[in-house]
């Protein structure tokens, strides 16, 4: 089942510290669907008024990635372009289609902030007033969300001539889908034996795959070593192609030992072994 997440973005100050909101809008006026400010943006009387929604000449944009996984973190970008102007803005928030904040944002350096926010809200700070570029870390929720998924996004390009006049507000939509989850049916190691010299190495490449012969990406593959006279990555995620590859280093002594690599963790799930002759 896929479910929606929906993200709104306001930019918003005027042309300086005692008029506006040059260290950072207040929170609310993303014009998201039951926010503090209900649906309104600052394209409103007595804000932010001077023309029309959209009505500029610079592009605005979000860049996210079309699907999300629970409980994991991905950049999202909010970006002018072809605009004119030296002061820019922004407020970031996400939703689920009961219109319930979802998710944590995280600032990425000093052109952000987040925890003024308490990680509801992503948005400019001071400095960040000269970029017309910021990126943003989203963490997505662990937990089922409801509905379908739905991006908003607004934006404020300003003139810097120290009031809200004549400044352009800015709209866009992109959409966020939960990425299918794999239910792992198929585990692939390649070689099934090792001879490996002491003190050096060898890779081992495990593949995974669900009962649709289909890759399974980022998907978490566990290793165990019976014997410990060899040494691995605990756990490495796929990619792309559903495969994992992890580096074997024998010890300084002769011996044998078995790798066991699992699906889950305490060797538990679908497993395949690894017979290791160190030399």
């Amino acid at each position: 089942m896929k479910h929606g997440i929906f993200i709104a973005i306001l930019l918003i100050f005027y042309g300086n510290t005692a008029s506006g909101f040059l260290s950072g809008p207040i929170a609310g006026r993303t014009g998201a669907p039951n926010d503090i400010c209900d649906s309104l943006t600052c394209n409103v009387t007595p804000c932010h008024d001077s023309f029309g929604l959209n009505t500029g000449k610079a592009a605005f944009s979000i860049t996210a990635p079309s699907t999300y996984e629970k409980g994991k973190t991905t950049n999202i970008v909010v970006k002018f372009v072809n605009s004119n102007t030296s002061l820019h803005g922004f407020e970031i928030t996400a939703m689920d289609t009961t219109n319930t904040k979802v998710g944590t944002f995280t600032s990425t350096d000093e052109t952000t902030q987040t925890e003024s926010y308490k990680n509801q809200y992503a948005a400019h700070t001071t400095i960040g007033t000269a970029e017309s570029s910021w990126t943003v870390q989203w963490s997505a929720p662990s937990e089922n969300v409801s509905g379908q998924i739905t991006f908003y996004a607004a934006g404020n390009e300003a003139n810097g001539d120290g009031t809200s006049a004549r400044d352009y507000i800015y709209t866009n939509t992109a959409t966020l889908s939960l990425a299918e989850e794999c239910e792992p049916a198929i585990l692939k190691v390649k070689p099934k034996k090792l001879v490996i010299r002491r003190g050096k190495s060898a890779v081992v490449t495990v593949t995974v795959k669900g009962g649709d012969n289909k890759p399974c990406t980022n998907y978490t593959v566990y290793a165990f070593t019976e014997q410990k006279k060899v040494s691995l990555e605990g756990s490495l995620e796929t990619n792309e192609n559903g495969k994992a590859k992890f580096t074997i280093v024998a010890g300084d002594g002769k011996g044998k030992d078995v790798i066991t690599f699992s699906t889950q963790e305490n060797n538990a799930g679908i497993t395949k072994k690894v017979s290791v002759v160190i030399k």
